[in-house]
């Protein structure tokens, strides 16, 4: 019996097949339109199908994509249909058709089949282990958790209370970080826990797993309806808290913050340089490698979850229409000539995130906070040298004495 998420998967990928009675007033229409405004259809780049094909069928991608995987696995040579990978989003987006494919898998390892009708990994490679996908945080979500996580732990053993999940929960915490609350297990076996803000506190709880009553559970941080739903079971102090938690993260935010030897006042000034740049450049326009933008996308290229492997072999940067769309992007050229495209958005994301703050210089401050030395007191200071006189005088009379001695 198919699951709920191979259905959906299914509905994502498979392609809807067209009536004859939808088709035909499309045409006619089609057919009606003049020349000049008829969408154009350009033909896909063989290296951008290679690409997104090899990317189809490797491990990177069947390690999440439980669709691909059953469909693999439930073939006793492990062949794809081509119909499913022409069906994808991507593919659809860059217009890409059999041919386009078979011509693009000339040179690459992957396998097509006699009939042209499917293709394989090379040698038909055993399949990756299935893994959760990582849930990456979506504009309107990305500082949802400023004042603090909100994590939800699922399937609690029916005999474990919710002072057991937090006793476990504590040893595991970083020193010094207390829990803020621990809310009662319910009837669907979860327990929603709050915590202030910490370094790495949204990771922490997306990796953290506790075992208790023999069972072990994973944190999940909470969002959308879910962190409303929580955020209103909360106790009112605990609200404030993370109120105020989340204010003070939004003034930090605009703070000054340096990309590589470039300043800006902050991320948006950052993030409105970046579309600037795209902007004024024509499509296959590349940057020119001394200058300040070129330089400027590079280091936060740095900032991308694959900063390493983006930025290897790069000799050049250029700007062009996105495959995806009317967009545009920059893309990465290689040394050998090979282009890919980059999404910058993750990387002023990453910045956004953990804001590289410009370093104020503490020196001037140090000194001006330092506290003033107490001016002596006038009649003390004149009594102090009246006795240092007096002393001096001692001296010299003793002197005299000797001297009349000998």
């Amino acid at each position: 019996m198919a699951t709920a998420e191979t259905a959906e998967a299914i509905k994502r990928k498979e392609p809807e097949p067209a009536s004859a009675s939808s088709a035909a007033p499309a045409e006619a229409k089609a057919a009606e339109q003049p020349d000049a405004k008829r969408p154009k259809v350009s033909s896909a780049e063989p290296a951008v199908v290679k690409k997104q094909v090899e990317y189809y069928l490797s491990d990177e991608n069947l390690r999440h994509d439980r669709f691909f995987s059953e469909k693999i696995a439930g073939d006793k040579e492990g062949w794809l249909e081509m119909s499913l990978i022409l069906s994808c989003n991507k593919m659809k987006a860059i217009r890409a058709t059999k041919e386009d494919v078979i011509s693009a898998l000339k040179d690459s390892k992957l396998e097509l089949k006699e009939d042209r009708t499917a293709i394989r990994r090379p040698g038909n490679a055993a399949l990756p282990k299935l893994e959760a996908k990582p849930v990456h945080a979506k504009k309107n979500t990305l500082h949802a958790h400023d004042g603090g996580a909100v994590a939800c732990f699922k399937g609690v053993p029916a005999e474990i209370s919710w002072m057991q999940v937090k006793e476990k929960l504590k040893e595991k915490m970083p020193a010094k970080v207390n829990l803020w609350h621990v809310s009662e297990v319910n009837d669907k076996s979860q327990c929603f826990v709050a915590a202030p803000p910490f370094e790495g506190d949204l990771q922490f709880f997306e990796d953290v797993e506790v075992e208790v009553g023999g069972a072990k559970i994973k944190g999940e941080i909470c969002y959308g309806e879910l962190l409303q739903t929580t955020l209103k079971n909360l106790p009112k102090h605990v609200r404030d808290k993370r109120e105020r938690e989340s204010r003070k993260r939004q003034k930090e935010r605009n703070r000054p913050i340096v990309i590589g030897s470039q300043k800006f006042v902050n991320v948006g000034a950052l993030r409105g340089k970046v579309k600037e740049i795209l902007n004024s450049r024509s499509d296959g326009e590349q940057l020119k490698a001394e200058g300040t933008d070129f330089k400027l996308i590079m280091a936060l290229l740095e900032f991308h979850p694959k900063g390493a492997e983006k930025i290897k072999g790069t000799k050049g940067i250029k700007v062009a229409k996105s495959v995806q769309g009317d967009s545009r992007c920059f893309y990465m050229v290689k040394d050998g000539g090979e282009e890919e495209d980059v999404s910058v958005k993750k990387c002023i994301d990453a910045v956004e995130l953990n804001p590289p703050y410009v370093k104020v210089e503490r020196k001037a401050k140090d000194e001006e906070d330092k506290p003033a030395e107490k001016a002596p007191d006038s009649a003390a200071a004149s009594a102090d040298v009246k006795k240092e006189e007096a002393a001096k005088e001692e001296v010299k009379e003793e002197k005299k004495e000797v001297a009349a001695s000998a």
